[in-house]
Order: structure tokens, then C-alpha cells, then sequence
């Protein structure tokens, strides 16, 4: 995630990108994650040396499911001179219509997107032309260029559970294996 900030401030112009982890995901609801206050936590490790990105608890803070809607509007409302972009995966473009409140969403923030090579990016190209935007108004949405690397949150955090301790081969800052270990999360 830190890689794709990077790349979007670069990619898409922008003066700084902040990190939001959820309170209560709406897609993982039912499912064991690790508290908020953890993933927080690790957020500031890994972002402490980086420039223009910055972790927020503004997610956090709520009490309800962090409804990405929810937070554009209450972003706009508490910031109202920023310009806001939602970055997101490509594979999350695919379903955007099947989110909370899309419309609110259009209606509160440009969206960038980063997809895998390949096929991947003409699904988007052709789910926006032929799905988004004539359903809703207010579509603004732009790829960023990213070479992704093969590790997904999923695998390290399987890797974590079967032992590995190695946060070069984990991809992950050092800081935040040393709190993983510590706090005993994935394990």
C-alpha cells in the first residue's frame, strides 16, 4: 500500500495521501481482523519516515461500519477547500456500483485506480464506459501506472502464521514485523 501511495502522489499529481484503516470493514463484517487500534498502530511504523503520507484515525474514530460514502461526505464537510481521490484497486472498480452509496461517492471525490496488467485494466476500461457511467453521474475515474509485486496482505499475513520472521522477504518495514511479533497478530 505504501508503494501504491507513493506511486499516486507522483502518478496523480497530488500534495499528500493519508492511510485510513476501517473501523468495522463493510465487506468483512462477521470476519476476525485485528483491532483498529493495531492496524493504526503499524500504519504510523511503517509510515514514519515517508514524506506527504500520513496515517489517519478518521475511520477510526466512528462507531459504525466505515462506509466509504460516509467519509467522503464527512471529509468534504469538516475540509471543504480539498479536492478528494479515493484510491482504490482495479478489482474494486469492477463492483463500485454494488458499494454503499455510490452516487455519494461520485458525487464527493475523483477516483484513481491502480490495476494488474493486462486483462485486468480493459475489465475496468470497459466496466466505467459500460456500467459506471451510464448508471451514475459525476464518474470521474483515472488509472495510475504501478508495477505490483506478487505479495498481497493475504500473504504475509499466511506467511507470518507458518513462522516467517523475515520482514524483507515479508515486504514489510521491520518496525512492524517487530510489532506483529510483539502484540502477537497473524500468529
Amino acid at each position: 500500500h505504501i508503494r501504491i501511495a507513493k506511486t499516486a502522489l507522483v502518478e496523480g499529481g497530488l500534495s499528500e495521501v493519508w492511510l485510513m484503516p476501517a473501523k468495522i470493514p463493510p465487506h468483512k463484517t462477521g470476519q476476525d481482523i485485528v483491532d483498529g487500534s493495531h492496524r493504526y498502530n503499524m500504519l504510523k511504523l511503517a509510515l514514519k519516515s515517508e514524506n506527504n503520507i500520513f496515517p489517519s484515525d478518521f475511520e477510526l474514530v466512528r462507531e459504525s461500519v466505515s462506509y466509504t460514502s460516509d467519509t467522503l461526505v464527512a471529509l468534504n464537510k469538516e475540509f471543504p477547500n480539498e479536492e478528494f481521490f479515493l484510491i482504490i484497486g482495479g478489482d474494486s472498480v469492477l463492483y463500485l456500483e454494488d458499494w454503499h452509496e455510490p452516487q455519494v461517492i461520485f458525487d464527493n471525490c475523483s477516483i484513481l485506480y491502480v490495476a494488474r496488467e493486462g486483462s485486468e485494466i480493459e475489465k475496468c476500461e470497459n466496466h466505467i464506459e459500460n456500467v459506471l457511467k451510464p448508471a451514475f453521474h459525476n464518474v470521474t475515474i483515472s488509472p495510475f501506472d504501478f508495477k505490483f509485486d506478487n505479495v498481497s496482505s493475504t500473504d504475509i499475513r499466511n506467511m507470518i502464521k507458518a513462522g516467517c520472521r523475515e520482514y524483507e522477504k515479508l515486504d514489510i518495514p521491520e518496525d512492524v514485523l517487530i510489532y506483529i511479533i510483539e502484540e502477537k497478530l497473524y500468529i
